[in-house]
């Protein structure tokens, strides 16, 4: 399975909406880079939560991802 699009709103440090678009990677290979504490883990947690209802580990509860 692969991600095309990803739509954040209200989740993690994403208040507003943020959109990816994954399909502009034509090779398939991507890397989700920034500072400490920019939101990198959230952006898997929000793909976690969008397929499994759960977040990417277990540091964070499923609760404290919605809005």
């Amino acid at each position: 399975m692969r991600p095309l699009k990803l739509d954040i709103c209200a989740f993690g440090p994403y208040p507003s909406l943020v959109s990816i678009d994954f399909s502009k990677f034509d090779n398939g290979i991507f890397l989700i880079s920034g500072d400490t504490g920019s939101g990198k883990t959230y952006i898997f947690d929000a793909i976690c939560y969008a397929l499994y209802g759960e977040s990417s580990s277990d540091k964070r509860s499923s609760k404290s991802l919605r809005s």
